[in-house]
């Protein structure tokens, strides 16, 4: 029995013995052999460059400079790092030590196997004055780089946004800034990200155990796209220093009627350069909280009260709602009492007996009060949000804001509270609850100008692909029956006298539009004569606003201004409105015969 076991013993030996010979050698083989093959061919991702942005001229607004970081291997001893920083320190005096090797610690790991890098950006020049030395130390690396230039600064940054360091959310959406460790931030830069970021290389090799490159056997090229912008950056910057040199804050809009933008100016503004290194501290706080904002995009992130600007567009759905007769003269006192309130027009006396065009003309506040009574505010801002008020315009830049037009289910969502008469009727002029960006009221202005509501756009080109002007048509029959004499309105306002504009404008072309007084706080009832604007304090100031179009009989570009606490329209406005004009006949974009 005894003997029994022991050669069962010895038997089962001999078979896991068999068994263990078989598995390595037969089993294991095809897995041992894909390993063995990993070490010996190796693909490398090609770091791409990012896309170069260019305005409608081909000026580029946005290109990489070539530059130079310094790195160090990873997973070296003590002694190694402390000989390499002192072989930089020899030839970059003003490097700190202590510094870099706190870098160098903190990034180093047994997972990490890519360069540390310890200094960035450094210029062609110095490289190549340094380069013979550190060179002799095998674990320094230099490596090229690419420093993101502006040329244009603060008269861009707007538009174009900037590029720094990518997040962890930048590295989880897109696996090319894995290679290029930046993104868009804001702008161009932020909206086109992916494809500015452009698609990465390949190149495959064998290596050996060292991971030393033997042999390579293909090769394939990143890719780059570029961008073109539609924006004219010669009258982007004219339009920047006269807001600066009159220091005037605001925005400005220049668009041709089917959405394509010329200008989109913010003033102030900041410089995108600061960013591309990475912000420190004191500038960054000094710009959150500088008091004119100039981190934010006025025309298409700046929300205020249109004021008078939405009230041709109220005409339009007032005439072609059959509830109200354009032609009719409505006697207008200069207020309108409701209970125990008066609500006053902006001219003391008021304007007499008014029709839709002189109302428009001489923006009368109180034809609009009664237009907002007979209609409803339900009625009108469903037709107002129809016609690009209420909702973003779609234009390819990040952040649009979609403003506010204020109706019953909107308050009751909004407060819990029902919606009081007093509301209509401040709605009815622009204020109140009543938000839009600068860019709506141009989109809108383009409506009325043209008929057809245009989808804005500022990228004209990706690569040699075009973009197609996008246009609605949102009007009723109805609506464009009415069209002319709302155009008549808006052109009696710029060009007859009376007019709330005419006084203040000189341009080469007959235009039209509308003017709007966008009061920031309100004036108590027992207040019986308003202060000039030039006599409250800056902040108490109104906005003003120019919106217009032209040429009035074939309307080819619009321009809407909004000077901040600029008081009325026509004045803080129409000086600039005209010269923008005039610009525009000198170059090329108004063809007047």
């Amino acid at each position: 029995m005894r003997i029994k076991i022991v050669l069962s013993i010895i038997f089962l030996f001999y078979v896991i013995l068999i068994y263990r010979v078989y598995d390595l050698s037969v089993i294991s083989n095809k897995k041992y052999t894909k390993l063995s093959l990993k070490n010996k061919y190796k693909e490398i991702l090609i770091t791409p460059v990012r896309g170069v942005i260019y305005d409608r001229t081909s000026k580029p607004l946005a290109y990489n400079e070539l530059r130079f970081d310094i790195a160090l291997k990873p997973h070296l001893k003590r002694s190694e790092v402390l000989e390499a920083l002192n072989d930089i320190k020899e030839t970059l005096n003003d490097v700190n030590i202590l510094k870099l090797y706190k870098i160098y610690k903190k990034e180093n790991s047994p997972y990490n196997h890519k360069p540390i890098v310890l200094l960035q950006y450094l210029k062609e020049d110095l490289i190549y004055k340094i380069q013979p030395f550190l060179s002799l130390n095998e674990n320094i690396i230099i490596a090229p780089n690419y420093l993101r230039m502006y040329p244009y600064k603060e008269i861009l940054s707007n538009v174009l946004g900037y590029v720094s360091k990518a997040n962890v959310k930048d590295l989880q959406r897109n696996k090319t800034i894995e290679l290029t460790q930046i993104s868009g931030k804001r702008g161009i830069e932020k909206y086109y990200d992916d494809i500015l970021q452009g698609i990465p290389g390949k190149k495959n090799v064998i290596v050996n155990a060292k991971n030393e490159i033997l042999k390579e056997i293909s090769f394939k090229k990143p890719v780059s796209h570029s961008l073109v912008l539609s924006i004219d950056t010669s009258l982007q910057k004219y339009i920047f220093n006269m807001l600066k040199k009159e220091n005037k804050k605001g925005a400005v809009v220049v668009m041709k009627t089917n959405g394509e933008i010329l200008a989109l100016v913010t003033y102030p503004s900041f410089d995108n350069n600061l960013f591309v290194k990475g912000i420190d501290y004191k500038t960054w706080n000094k710009l959150i909280h500088d008091i004119y904002n100039p981190l934010l995009n006025k025309p298409v992130s700046g929300i205020y009260p249109p004021g008078s600007t939405v009230k041709p567009a109220e005409g339009l759905i007032a005439a072609a709602s059959r509830k109200w007769n354009p032609w009719e003269k409505i006697y207008c006192p200069g207020f309108l009492e409701i209970g125990n309130r008066k609500f006053r027009d902006w001219k003391e006396g008021g304007h007499g007996k008014v029709d839709l065009i002189k109302a428009i003309k001489r923006s009368v506040d109180v034809y609009y009060y009664k237009i907002g009574l007979t209609l409803g505010i339900d009625y009108i801002a469903k037709n107002l949000r129809k016609m690009g008020f209420g909702k973003k315009t779609g234009i390819d830049l990040p952040n649009e804001k979609q403003g506010i037009v204020p109706d019953k289910e909107w308050k009751i969502k909004k407060y819990h509270q029902p919606w009081f008469i007093g509301e209509t009727l401040n709605a009815v002029i622009g204020q109140g609850y009543f938000l839009a960006t600068p860019l709506q009221v141009a989109v809108n202005t383009a409506l009325i100008a043209s008929g057809k509501l245009p989808k804005p756009f500022i990228v004209k080109k990706i690569d040699s692909n075009e973009t197609r002007p996008v246009l609605k048509d949102v009007l009723t029959k109805s609506e464009k029956k009415y069209l002319g004499l709302v155009r008549r309105g808006m052109w009696e306002v710029c060009n007859v006298p009376g007019g709330t504009a005419t006084s203040y404008l000189n341009a080469k072309v007959t235009i039209a539009g509308k003017t709007g007084t966008a009061q920031v706080y309100s004036i108590p009832q027992e207040v019986k004569k308003r202060k000039r604007e030039d006599e409250l304090k800056y902040f108490h100031r109104s906005h003003a606003w120019l919106t217009t179009y032209g040429p009035y009989r074939k309307p080819q570009v619009v321009v809407t201004v909004l000077i901040e606490h600029g008081g009325h329209g026509g004045q803080a406005a129409g000086g600039i409105v005209s010269k923008i004009y005039n610009y525009l006949v000198e170059k090329g974009y108004i063809k007047l015969k």
